[in-house]
């Protein structure tokens, strides 16, 4: 459930890093300048891989803890990109790819193993 709980607020936390892109005037580059905006399915990029894991964490599909690892890690890449265009974004960016995986960890932990038979 937690994780569910993260990959829901990242939603929230993009968007914030969205709106906050459209306020300074500096695009990322999923979103791009503002005069040349970025196509919709590129602006979308981010989000629908929130909401990928984010059911698949909701949904506790086998080895989601994984999952959710994995896709902190695409959201640092997405990150990587804006580190030469914005360099606050791209840190907000990291900032939430490093809260995702640390509550990626933390249900790494938490996973049950079967006990093994003498």
């Amino acid at each position: 459930m937690l994780l569910g709980a993260a990959w829901t607020a990242s939603f929230f936390a993009f968007a914030a890093v969205w709106k906050t892109s459209q306020d300074i005037g500096i695009g990322t580059w999923w979103l791009g300048a503002r005069a040349q905006p970025q196509s919709v399915m590129i602006k979308i990029i981010p989000f629908v891989l929130i909401i990928a894991v984010g059911l698949a964490a909701i949904y506790n599909l086998r080895r989601v803890a994984l999952v959710s690892l994995a896709g902190s890690v695409g959201v640092a890449l997405i990150a990587v990109f804006d580190i030469s265009r914005s360099g606050g974004l791209a840190a907000i960016e990291f900032a939430i790819a490093a809260s995702l995986a640390t509550v990626s960890v933390g249900a790494l932990t938490g996973t049950y193993r079967a006990a093994t038979t003498v």
